[in-house]
């Protein structure tokens, strides 16, 4: 799906502009798409509104597949760390903004990530 805009407005959390943006791609998107693949990590904090704008009447339910994870993953191999999802959750979330410690952003609250990035830490 092409951005078109999205993932600044998802940044943004600009409602209009969102709507705007996935409409503009579902309209584009062919009847017989069964499949998304979310080339932004933005992508998934819309991915619901995504699959209702581009699920079809009769159709196969719409599968998509996101990029957190494998961004996640490159992560930590980079780091040489190997993925331990039974881990206890530890430590502390530090917000970087353009290279600088900061608050994390008043416009993550507006997804339900954000609000549990505020549980670890307050938006200031």
């Amino acid at each position: 799906m092409p951005c078109w805009g999205l993932a600044e407005a998802v940044e943004r959390a600009d409602e209009a502009a969102i709507d705007a943006a996935v409409s503009a791609a579902a309209a584009l998107t062919p009847d017989e798409v069964t499949t998304v693949v979310l080339g932004c990590t933005h992508y998934e904090l819309v991915a619901e509104r995504i699959r209702a704008a581009v699920q079809r009447p009769g159709r196969p339910p719409l599968v998509l597949h996101g990029s957190a994870g494998a961004v996640a993953a490159q992560a930590l191999r980079r780091l040489g760390r190997q993925p331990a999802p039974g881990a206890t959750p530890h430590g502390s979330l530090t917000v970087l903004l353009s290279g600088r410690e900061g608050p994390l952003p008043a416009t993550a609250l507006a997804y339900a990530e954000g609000r549990l990035l505020q549980a670890v830490t307050p938006a200031g």
